[in-house]
């Protein structure tokens, strides 16, 4: 009963965070029917191209620091050493965010040739430059305020957070709105309104904090930080790599429409990180807080069966319903993307998993564990997406994408379990996850030239299915209590 007790105080923060990480998602998503309404699928393959180049920046400007502050800040004392701590982890945060940001900015045309090797040429009609220099703008605040935003989690103020959110939501909503469709700025506008919503959102974050953060720091703060950080930067490098590498390798060998049509799947299939980054952004303070515990590897082991069913569910529904969701909301143009969303929202589904499967490396202090498993399944797959692109186009980048968070979850899972052993009913994940997504593939086959109510009609009846599947092979009695308990704190 006392895990039960637990798990309820991580469904009640999952919520929250639940609803802060969803409005960041929806922005992206209620601008698509709009945006690509305006832009076409090569412009969009120029959004995705731009987005990879300050995805890599972001990796070295925050240096993976927040990784660092819940471990660091549950070993404080007291209160004033955490306020110290917290007001190091700050400066360190801007002073990194700003030369790497300031390098992005200075060296825009650099790496704008570097993104324009491709097989079909370089990309006319477009000021790369100018996006990446906008775009550097954007990263210094997000990063900061992500940084804060971190801070606001393990001080425990989950409604903060919410806020925070939702003005950077909101006026980023509105800025891309008004840059875009008032003042016709084409595709920069896009990376203007991103820029100006991090701003609103780091603005928002320091006042919440700056009783806090403005204090004389911690010397030690930067070494202790970095101790834990630096060894998983190879890790976060190699994630990055492995989630993006499919973007790179389809504009080295396809085309710009072809980068379009994989963005939005990608897009769509990702918001099943909107609820699998909640849980995770929960479990990570409430993981540290109870290792001590005697019964922790227990209360891990239910924690993971808790996310395979509720994201399981998730997963099912995105997938099955994938057509036509991409049939309303898209236009004709983009409508190849809904065969693609299956086997992206899988390897979404198996990079949560990781992240929980990881536990036992994090609360143990061997971080670098975490970079010899990714280190592992990208060397392994890579040859994959190499190989998989140029013969079956964008399809292949969705095969690859999944297999690659398949290996680094096997990898993570054993590593893990030599640390910090947790009773993991983890196998039949995989069984699960491989059936339904062949039934998946039978589906795509099965509905061709149906309407949007036949699709609709089938989706719900194979989604059911697939939820019956993870009910029956998956959960005993036991876990059939504790998801009914969780389901319930949800609702109240």
């Amino acid at each position: 009963m006392r895990s039960v007790g637990i798990l309820n105080r991580l469904a009640k923060d999952s919520a929250i965070y639940g609803v802060s990480t969803a409005m960041g998602r929806f922005v992206h998503l209620l601008l698509a029917p709009i945006l690509t309404r305006i832009f076409s699928p090569e412009d969009y393959g120029v959004i995705a191209l731009i987005q990879l180049a300050i995805g890599f920046a972001t990796i070295f400007g925050g240096m993976n620091v927040s990784s660092g502050v819940g471990y660091h800040f549950y070993k404080a004392d007291n209160d004033k050493s955490k306020n110290r701590f917290l007001s190091g982890v700050f400066w360190v945060t801007i002073t990194i965010s700003g030369i790497i940001s300031g390098m992005l900015f200075l060296f825009a045309n650099e790496v704008s040739q570097f993104i324009q090797i491709r097989k079909q040429g370089p990309i006319s009609g477009h000021n790369l430059d100018l996006y990446l220099q906008v775009g550097a703008v954007g990263m210094f605040f997000g990063i900061s305020q992500t940084s804060l935003s971190s801070m606001l989690r393990f001080l425990g103020k989950p409604y903060h957070y919410l806020t925070v959110q939702l003005f950077q939501v909101l006026l980023t909503l509105i800025a891309i709105l008004i840059f875009v469709l008032v003042f016709d700025k084409g595709l920069v506008g896009v990376f203007l309104g991103g820029a100006v919503g991090t701003f609103c959102g780091f603005f928002v974050a320091f006042i919440m904090l700056a009783g806090r953060i403005l204090q004389f720091p911690l010397k030690s703060v930067l070494g202790e930080i970095l101790l834990y950080a630096i060894p998983q930067i190879p890790a976060v490098v190699l994630n990055w790599g492995q989630t993006q590498i499919g973007r790179y390798c389809i504009n080295l060998y396809l085309s710009l429409r072809e980068q379009g049509i994989y963005s939005v799947g990608f897009a769509i299939a990702s918001t099943l990180i909107v609820a699998t980054t909640a849980f995770r952004l929960a479990y990570d303070p409430f993981a540290l807080s109870v290792m001590k515990k005697p019964d922790a590897p227990l209360i891990y082991a239910k924690t993971y069966k808790l996310y395979i069913c509720i994201f399981g569910i998730v997963l099912s529904f995105l997938s099955a319903l994938s057509q036509p969701i991409v049939q309303i909301i898209f236009p004709d143009a983009y409508t190849d993307s809904h065969c693609l969303i299956p086997l992206l929202a899988t390897g979404f589904f198996y990079l949560g998993a990781s992240n929980i499967l990881a536990t036992g490396i994090w609360v143990s202090g061997r971080t670098i564990f975490t970079s010899y498993a990714q280190c592992l399944a990208f060397i392994l797959i890579l040859p994959i997406y190499l190989l998989f692109i140029p013969a079956i186009g964008v399809l292949g980048a969705a095969l690859a994408f999944v297999a690659g968070n398949l290996v680094y979850n096997l990898f993570i899972y054993q590593f893990a379990q030599k640390l910090f052993p947790v009773p993991y009913s983890y196998w039949r994940t995989h069984l699960w996850a491989i059936g339904v997504n062949l039934v998946f593939w039978g589906n795509s086959e099965f509905v061709k030239g149906m309407t949007i109510a036949e699709l609709f009609s089938v989706g719900l009846v194979l989604a059911c299915f697939c939820i019956a599947l993870l009910w029956v092979l998956f959960l005993n009695h036991e876990d059939h209590r504790i998801f009914k308990s969780y389901l319930q704190n949800l609702r109240t």
